[in-house]
């Protein structure tokens, strides 16, 4: 008896993008403590995870009171002429994940 028959095969999991705000840490000398930043973030996640995976991966990165705004399932394959998202899709298929900082803080709250 094979038990390969038996075992479900392994499921590459989906690449999510999500549009966060966020405050920076003061851990980046680029973005000083406090300020806020709109953040653009992928990862690869289950459904049921992509927020949670969204939100640790920013914070894991310099950033707090992460807001997502926005979360889009990327579709297959992923098309820009955009060399920074690009490797960022990349980040998020071979590494724990991209994160795009956008470089003008928001003013308002």
């Amino acid at each position: 008896m094979r038990w390969g028959k038996f075992l479900a095969p392994d499921k590459i999991l989906p690449i999510w993008a999500g549009l966060c705000v966020g405050r920076a840490d003061g851990s980046d000398a680029l973005y000083p403590a406090g300020q806020k930043h709109a953040i653009l973030a992928m990862v690869r996640a289950s459904n049921s995870d992509a927020k949670d995976a969204i939100c640790s991966l920013v914070h894991s990165k310099g950033w707090s009171h992460a807001e997502l705004r926005e979360l889009k399932l990327l579709s297959k394959p992923f098309h820009s002429d955009d060399p920074v998202l690009l490797t960022c899709y990349e980040n998020a298929a071979t590494k724990q994940g991209g994160v795009v900082v956008y470089s003008d803080p928001i003013e308002k709250d």
